[in-house]
């Protein structure tokens, strides 16, 4: 009964992004993140810095060259299958000071416990509030799809971005994260990641104005609880920076861990 009503819930919100009209704006890289179905667990904290630099840009709109952006996030498990999470974006073109970007909450979660059916499905809904943007709140929904085939898996986000206060007014915007990784060992994953986006579905972007990239990524955990993500990604398209770099480390911590370990310090 409760997966009956999740599985609504995740419809229910994707019917009412696609008839809501409003405006969106490109590709977020401030989340070039892609998430697996399942969550961090129950009183687990994660602190997390996901930084991206634009070594080569190309970007037709805006000047995006030695552009670098980072956002920190604290993210704390409510409960086995619910996480949810808070970021403050940053960025600095290139010659100018580090400033303030905008702020997102979001919270994400599984329909059910992992490897109970084929596929894992889970659900993530995001609230960002832009600095100097037109749109001073959008929302965003993903649907997670993930899957383990041997010691390979992949993980999908078909995502909708849809503005609720705007001075604009256009329609909903489609965007994807995806990715496939090898566990090599216990402590690296190679992996191949997708970026992208089409633009509004009522008025899909030509070609050469979307935005799509490819980053060969390399998975890693230093010790117990900190892991890093780190990979070039290089632009697909006209309208694509041509390379971007991206590193994210983490933390993952519960109370009780942190405080032992200092105690034995």
């Amino acid at each position: 009964m409760i997966m009956r009503i999740n599985i609504a819930c995740v419809m229910g919100l994707g019917a009412l992004f696609g008839l809501w009209p409003g405006p969106v704006r490109a590709l977020n890289f401030f989340e070039l993140e892609v998430y697996p179905a399942t969550t961090e667990g129950a009183g687990q904290h994660e602190i997390e810095s996901l930084t991206s630099f634009v070594a080569n840009g190309r970007n037709a709109e805006e000047e995006t060259h030695h552009l670098f952006r980072t956002s920190l996030e604290y993210n704390y498990g409510l409960t086995d299958k619910i996480d949810v999470a808070a970021y403050t974006d940053l960025e600095k073109s290139n010659g100018d000071e580090l400033e303030y970007a905008g702020s997102r909450f979001r919270a994400r979660g599984a329909l059910w416990d992992k490897g109970r059916f084929p596929l894992d499905i889970g659900w993530y809904l995001e609230a960002e509030v832009p600095h100097r943007e037109k749109s001073d709140l959008e929302l965003e929904f993903r649907t997670l799809v993930s899957r383990d085939l041997g010691r390979f898996s992949v993980d999908l986000n078909p995502a909708f971005e849809l503005p609720t206060v705007s001075e604009e007014r256009r329609t909903l915007e489609f965007n994807y994260a995806a990715r496939a990784y090898y566990r090599l060992s216990r402590r690296l994953q190679p992996a191949i990641e997708f970026f992208g986006g089409i633009g509004q579905i009522r008025d899909v972007d030509a070609s050469r104005e979307q935005q799509h990239y490819v980053f060969p990524s390399l998975y890693g955990e230093v010790t117990r609880g900190v892991k890093f993500v780190v990979g070039p990604g290089f632009g697909l398209t006209h309208a694509s920076d041509q390379v971007i770099v991206k590193f994210h480390v983490e933390y993952e911590f519960t109370p009780e861990n942190f405080f032992r370990g200092s105690s034995a310090r």
